[in-house]
């Protein structure tokens, strides 16, 4: 038997005592630099390389710390150990609000408060704090649509503010800042005529250039960077179309038209694509609108007689015209709102017998349809001036998005509309892989994210579904909250943070006993 002496014990002990020592620094190391750095993470795209997060968690599951927060809608972002966030004041909306929370405890380290100083149109879906804050080594880059532009170090103290005007449209502001390089930049359209690009030097906030784009009206599309074959193209999805601009001086590259009026979700890349969508207005993701449903669920509803018609006196108080009927009847999305019922009997009675028939019906809401489209768009690299021409590799109008931006994962194109409906596609063909249903339906204004090969997906309602990346559906778990959710997750190491509309929430996998 081979004898070994208590100093080689010892000295053993130690050596694995320093390996531990050093694996525990680097993990913890490794752990502290990690950014989710703008709305959605890394560059937009809402993907994360964890393999761990949890695929069940709630309010009493999964939880390593719950943190009140004020009322916003915007992104939690994330850079080394602090989460920042954005929001308001709801007893009085004026007071807006940047705060610094500790990533791995929830506790808050630093609020600052601006006040509002100018007035801005908001839809009862939004407030004054929807735009995600960006962050870099040194700053975070807050964006109120009610005061302008601020920037503070990680400690708090504020390094500069721009002040800006609010832009004109009738929903309020929705744009996130990027960080690219030494600038931020910011997209701000709206209808006033003084649509533009603004890119400031992130030490400053001088303008470092700014590009007017006066073709364009009101949008809600955050900017994103393009890189490919040693390029960086400045992409921005707004009114009607879709633009390319050189990052660095503002010049414009290429455009692509065939876009709706009302734009929302960020651009993403991958199989050396670029895809960009917008559902048609009112939030349709189909060429063509459900005329005949819309008209079963009138009929049921208003069709006292049962003839099959809508005649005058059947249009009582609530008629609406229902364009999203996934969508529960008090959601502002929900019809077509009518304030002049005599008004809306004449658009549709083409013959002037005061009686609405299945057959006008179909034919108008057919002609709503063909206003406005819905699409999504698949561009190679390497256009010049109008990409449209000469650089669609292919495109579909089915099962479009309305504020949810696209997924890209694992060459699969991942398509979220409200009701749940999730349409996959192969992304390098535009081939459909599936549709269906997830089994959470509502309203979907968060984003959807990947970690790993789980993707996480919030309904406004408060359901949190973790699908498994594949080209079939498979939905793992379907995790409940009393709370509405707008924000769109974020995602660092193996930790999930998710927003809702009272707490900020940090899920991590419990270590087996």
């Amino acid at each position: 038997m081979k004898l070994i002496s208590k100093h080689s014990l010892t000295a053993r002990a130690g050596l694995c005592a320093v390996v531990l020592l050093s694996l525990t620094l680097l993990a913890q190391g490794q752990q502290a630099k990690t950014h989710w750095n703008r709305f959605r993470g890394h560059n937009g795209q809402g993907t994360a390389k964890a393999d761990r997060i949890p695929v069940h968690f709630g309010p009493d599951r999964n939880v390593l710390w719950k943190t009140a927060t004020f009322a916003g809608k915007s992104s939690p972002v994330i850079w080394n150990d602090r989460i920042f966030l954005t929001a308001y004041d709801s007893s009085d909306k004026k007071k807006l609000i940047a705060s610094a929370i500790d990533r791995e405890r929830g506790t808050v380290l630093w609020r600052q408060v601006v006040r509002a100083d100018r007035k801005a149109r908001l839809h009862s879906m939004n407030c004054p704090a929807a735009p995600t804050p960006a962050a870099d080594e040194k700053h975070v880059y807050v964006y109120f649509g009610t005061y302008g532009l601020l920037c503070y170090d990680h400690k708090g103290s504020k390094v500069w503010h721009r002040r800006l005007n609010p832009p004109s449209n009738h929903f309020g502001v929705a744009t996130s800042p990027i960080v690219h390089k030494d600038k931020v930049m910011m997209v701000l359209d709206d209808n006033s005529g003084s649509s533009r690009v603004l890119a400031v030097h992130r030490d400053t906030g001088r303008t470092a250039w700014e590009q007017p784009r006066p073709l364009f009206r009101a949008g809600w599309s955050t900017p994103m960077i393009w890189r490919h074959d040693g390029v960086e193209e400045l992409v921005i999805l707004g009114y009607k179309r879709l633009t390319s601009y050189n990052p660095a001086t503002g010049e414009e590259n290429w455009w692509a038209g065939g876009f709706s009026e009302e734009t929302i979700g960020i651009p993403v890349t991958g199989e050396g694509l670029l895809f960009a969508s917008a559902a048609a207005l009112s939030g349709r993701g189909d060429k063509e609108t459900d005329a005949a449903g819309a008209w079963k669920i009138t009929t049921e509803e208003f069709d006292r007689n049962r003839d099959n018609q809508i005649q005058r006196h059947e249009m009582t108080k609530g008629f609406t015209i229902p364009l999203r009927p996934e969508l529960s009847r008090d959601n502002p999305g929900y019809g077509l709102p009518i304030r002049d019922m005599d008004g809306l009997m004449k658009f549709f009675d083409k013959d002037r017998n005061r009686v609405i028939s299945e057959q006008e019906w179909m034919q108008t809401m057919s002609g709503f349809a063909a206003h406005s489209q819905p699409r999504l768009v698949a561009i190679r690299p390497g256009a010049k001036g109008n990409a449209r021409r000469s650089h669609i590799v292919w495109e579909t109008q089915r099962g479009i998005p309305e504020t949810p931006s696209l997924l890209y994962c694992r060459g699969r194109l991942y398509l979220f509309r409200d009701g749940g409906l999730l349409t996959c596609l192969k992304a390098s063909t535009g081939k459909e892989l599936f549709r269906e249903r997830i089994g959470a339906g509502g309203q979907f204004a968060a984003s959807p994210i990947v970690a790993g090969d789980k993707i996480v997906a919030a309904s406004v309602r408060g359901i949190v579904t973790i699908i498994q990346v594949d080209d079939t559906l498979k939905v793992l778990a379907r995790n409940t909250f009393k709370e509405k959710i707008y924000a769109t997750p974020a995602v660092s190491g193996n930790t999930l943070y998710l927003r809702t509309a009272g707490h900020l929430y940090a899920f991590r996998q419990a270590k087996p006993m």
